[in-house]
């Protein structure tokens, strides 16, 4: 019977911990924290949305090209994913693509792994202390103590009170495998532009487009949530990865915002020209009634370069493009993202080039890496945790192979 030793009891390690023990392999499960699966809890607002419906390569985003991350989704992908927590007890609640425990709690995906390491009697070592990995014989001294394979799930650098504190890095820089610098992704974006204190606390549906050193990048649609240091919302994660990845780089990004996502320019213009003639005796302000929030059309109003208080009809043909152009492009200056410690995600990380297909080292073969540790982070809707569920499931198995 093997031995194998899993670091690290977050969302891929619990499920590489019960892959290697239900392939027949005695298991330790090192956690730093006094419980297993903390960040799990925090996922999905605390609905823990697991795994998504449109599953496809085109989500996730990696420094490396590779065939990788298709290959694991292949072999371990969202209907794995749903028949995997069926048997664990999870029905599943749909909602817009996105798959939920039908409870609505991250706490009962984390109950069920818990129930199912402890009916496969995985042994749990909590609040351990700092470990080392070296290499002995066929197998590995983790502190003290021998295994024939060890499977890293120590997350990335988000969130670093729940104990994701790049420990995996380390790791595998030990080992002399590649890491790609760990930067914060699905986060807010930063800008310095004084307007977004005027707006701040506003939230409207829009289209933002991401352009970096001038060349268009990305598109992402959802809602945007406009703050007093720069933007958030769904939309803005989706993209706040490759920000975090260019001003890192030294590149300039630029975010344009079409504050009227169903409308072109064009459309856009010719919307305004009519309320111009409908409502000729309204303020400009007041043109804007129904359209946007009021704070938020005074600050484009502002920004146009016109006053507020000018009687709608007086609006001339290049004040009214101004406001079009504005509505729909409005330009933010990206200084760079938030912090780890508002993440939810990390980007970079151990580079695919160093791992086999199944998440084994190249370098060092019976050492494994799963998860957010591994240089590849998905879009909000369920994505990353997928890659975590699917990593840690083949990381067990093939680590549990004589």
């Amino acid at each position: 019977m093997k031995k194998i030793c899993v670091i690290g009891a977050g969302a891929s390690g619990m499920v590489a911990a019960i892959s290697a023990a239900r392939s027949g392999a005695s298991v330790a499960l090192y956690e730093k924290n006094a419980a297993v699966g903390r960040k799990i809890l925090q996922t999905g607002n605390g609905k823990c949305n697991f795994t998504n419906e449109d599953m496809d390569t085109a989500y996730f985003r990696s420094s490396t090209e590779s065939t990788l991350i298709k290959s694991v989704l292949s072999r371990f992908d969202e209907k794995d994913t749903i028949n995997f927590f069926e048997n664990l007890g999870i029905k599943k609640r749909v909602r817009n693509g996105g798959l939920y425990p039908y409870s609505e709690t991250a706490v009962s995906i984390v109950d069920a792994l818990s129930f199912e390491l402890e009916r496969l009697g995985v042994k749990i070592i909590f609040e351990c202390p700092k470990i080392y990995i070296k290499k002995k014989g066929d197998g590995y001294d983790v502190s003290g103590t021998y295994y024939d394979a060890v499977i890293v799930a120590t997350g990335g650098k988000t969130v670093p009170k729940s104990g994701s504190t790049g420990d995996g890095y380390w790791f595998a820089e030990n080992f002399g495998l590649k890491v790609v610098k760990p930067l914060p992704a699905l986060t807010q974006i930063k800008s310095s532009q004084k307007w977004f204190k005027d707006v701040a606390g506003v939230r409207v549906e829009a289209e933002l487009s991401l352009y970096i050193d001038g060349s268009f990048v990305h598109k992402s649609h959802g809602e945007l949530q406009l703050t007093d240091y720069g933007i958030s919302g769904i939309c803005t994660f989706e993209i706040s990865g490759l920000v975090s990845r260019a001003t890192d780089n030294g590149q300039k990004c630029r975010v344009e915002i079409n504050l009227l996502p169903e409308c072109t320019f064009k459309e856009a213009l010719s919307m305004l020209e009519k309320r111009r003639e409908i409502f000729a005796e309204r303020s400009v302000g007041e043109m804007f009634t129904g359209l946007f929030n009021k704070k938020l059309s005074d600050m484009l109003i502002k920004e146009a370069g016109i006053k507020p208080q000018k009687k709608a009809g007086s609006l001339d043909d290049k004040e009214l493009k101004k406001l079009a152009h504005i509505s729909t492009q409005l330009i933010v200056e990206a200084d760079g993202v938030n912090d780890f410690a508002k993440a939810q995600v990390t980007s970079g990380g151990v580079s695919l080039d160093e791992l086999t297909e199944d998440m084994e080292a190249k370098k060092a073969r019976g050492l494994f890496f799963v998860g957010e540790v591994v240089d590849v982070d998905g879009i909000c809707g369920g994505y990353n945790l997928q890659w975590a569920w699917a990593t840690g499931y083949l990381a067990g198995k093939a680590a549990s192979i004589d």
